[in-house]
């Protein structure tokens, strides 16, 4: 079975012919393309498929909220409504899901090598999993294998708000409150997240570097230079800012494991997790995931792991297509 696969983010968006045997999914054709140069999703799908035959089923994980055939992709102006889509892009059968989803109905299609060992334990067979990741913003899933078959309950989760655990947390709540009326976990956990950080630390009273002050005023990704400054350990305030969203970070992960008793293990997806590994790899992630008294026993018997593979919700979405495809035949 041939498929096109889309992974939909607020940043960017990634889509691919997949095609699916009994060995499994390969990838015939791959392309990235940055999601705010498009007015809607129908014309990057017309880009990517010209000159080819289309196929006759499509799956994308999108970035938003996903009810009834209709999503609204959270951080762009775009509206997708699959009808209307399928007509546009001529594919008689589109399946539409949260990016996370598609993200969860991936990792089945993992391998060890795509991913990185956090917490080394043994999963419970049959255990719910739990998948979350920070990206242009904060995605969370829940998998619930079922008969053999795996069931995944979409999240909003990320746009929770957010509780402090000491008195720094109390007064980022209160610096986040100033600027946005609200403390949400998905205004932390993101690209944008890490920089509020440093501007908060800052503002607390640590030093801002000329060095790093000049590298900010250069690059238009003001995360990229936090987290490379960050984890060579060369200024402090960008140490202390990647150390402290790598906290909050694994606290949530510990959340996420509590809500859904994700005794399968914890996944972690998204775009940040694989630049800041050797961050996530120090103490501070897993001692913030098991910190949950009286739950201490149970979140240290959770299998955390890194995804490195970014395909994962293409995979995911490839699968959402396929199913949609041998309903419908």
């Amino acid at each position: 079975m041939r498929v096109l696969a889309g992974d939909v983010g607020g940043t960017k968006t990634a889509l691919a012919i997949i095609e699916i045997g009994k060995a499994g999914l390969s990838i015939a054709r791959q392309a990235r393309y940055v999601s705010a140069d498009y007015p809607g999703m129908e014309e990057i799908v017309e880009d990517f498929l010209s000159g080819d035959a289309r196929p006759k089923a499509a799956g994308f994980g999108v970035a938003g909220p996903v009810r009834d055939g209709v999503a609204r992709i959270t951080k762009l102006p775009w509206r997708l409504e699959v009808g209307r889509f399928s007509r546009r892009v001529r594919i008689p059968r589109v399946a539409l899901v949260n990016d996370f989803v598609a993200a969860a109905l991936g990792l089945p299609h993992l391998k060890p090598r795509q991913w990185a060992t956090l917490a080394r334990r043994r999963a419970e067979p049959g255990g719910p999993i739990g998948i979350l990741g920070a990206g242009t913003g904060l995605g969370q899933a829940a998998v619930i294998p079922v008969r053999g078959a795996y069931v995944v309950v979409p999240s909003e989760g990320g746009h929770a708000d957010f509780g402090a655990r000491n008195p720094l947390e109390d007064r980022l709540v209160l610096f986040l409150r100033r600027k946005f009326r609200r403390a949400s976990r998905d205004r932390i956990l993101s690209g944008g997240g890490l920089a509020l950080i440093y501007e908060f630390l800052k503002a607390d009273g640590l030093a801002e570097t000329p060095a790093v002050l000049a590298e900010l005023e250069r690059h238009d990704d003001p995360a990229t230079v936090i987290s490379r400054f960050g984890l060579s350990g060369r200024d402090r305030l960008c140490r202390a800012a990647l150390d402290l969203f790598v906290s909050i970070y694994g606290s949530e992960a510990g959340n996420l494991a509590l809500q859904y008793r994700a005794t399968g293990g914890i996944y972690i997806g998204g775009g940040i997790a694989p630049k800041i590994l050797p961050a996530l790899a120090r103490p501070g992630f897993l001692r913030a995931f098991h910190d949950k008294p009286p739950m201490e026993q149970l979140l240290s018997r959770i299998p955390v792991r890194v995804v490195l593979d970014p395909r994962v919700a293409l995979y995911g979405a490839a699968t959402a297509a396929s199913r949609i495809e041998t309903e419908t035949t």
